[in-house]
């Protein structure tokens, strides 16, 4: 028979474990929660602008009540802020995963684009929502929010060395990478703003193609010109 002391040991082990599998269970039900607010939200913000959207509208659209909403975001501003964080990680990410493994810097350039741009041809409800704030991808002051502010930041930076790598190596014949860098990121507005605009209908290898192309014209690629 066990003793008193064991059953008490036992006793806490078992509350703990209980205890423990509770605050799982309410951070996983927090986390979907939060998933599906994120894309309702989303499709809302593509469809109408954030400022036409009201949170009982997003709380429908996630399929969930006013209360529930409230309850993991405090306003509609957390919400903008919870879209633009995950998809900005994803952006990010896909951008550095398409880039691993170029071996020249027209290559690397090329494959960060490509990533970049198909991330938003794929995601065309976050692509959507970003046009429909009507910023100028091509300035850091522009960018609503300082988080924002950092990724363009990041992004630029990552550009630029690029760029002027290729400038250095006498593979690019440029002006002013950072000045360069700008232009091509608001080249890419304009090439993703026109395939809203058209519909959406073109393929998504046939925009990459395009982009591509543009910034080939862009850059004179030592050889290329021969």
């Amino acid at each position: 028979m066990p003793s008193k002391t064991t059953a008490r040991t036992t006793a806490r082990a078992t509350a703990k474990a209980a205890t423990q599998r509770k605050s799982e269970a309410r951070r996983a039900r927090s986390d979907l929660y939060r998933r599906l607010i994120v894309d309702g939200a989303e499709r809302l913000f593509a469809e109408r602008g954030v400022d036409d959207t009201r949170m009982e509208e997003i709380a429908s659209e996630a399929g969930l009540s006013l209360g529930t909403l409230y309850s993991v975001f405090s306003g509609k501003a957390e919400v903008v802020a919870a879209v633009h964080a995950a998809r900005l990680a994803e952006l990010l990410s896909a951008s550095i995963d398409a880039a691993r493994g170029g071996r020249t810097t027209l290559d690397l350039l090329l494959a960060g684009i490509r990533g970049y741009v198909r991330y938003f041809l794929e995601h065309p409800n976050y692509l959507r929502m970003h046009l429909r704030e009507g910023y100028a991808w091509s300035g850091e002051h522009a960018a609503p929010t300082r988080e924002r502010a950092d990724a363009w930041s990041e992004g630029l930076t990552v550009l630029t060395t690029l760029i002027e790598r290729g400038r250095d190596d006498g593979d690019f014949t440029c002006g002013a990478p950072a000045v360069e860098a700008r232009i091509l990121i608001a080249a890419q507005q304009v090439q993703l703003a026109a395939w809203v605009e058209s519909g959406m209908s073109a393929p998504i290898d046939t925009v990459l193609s395009d982009v591509e192309n543009y910034v080939c014209r862009m850059f004179v690629v030592r050889g290329d010109a021969d």
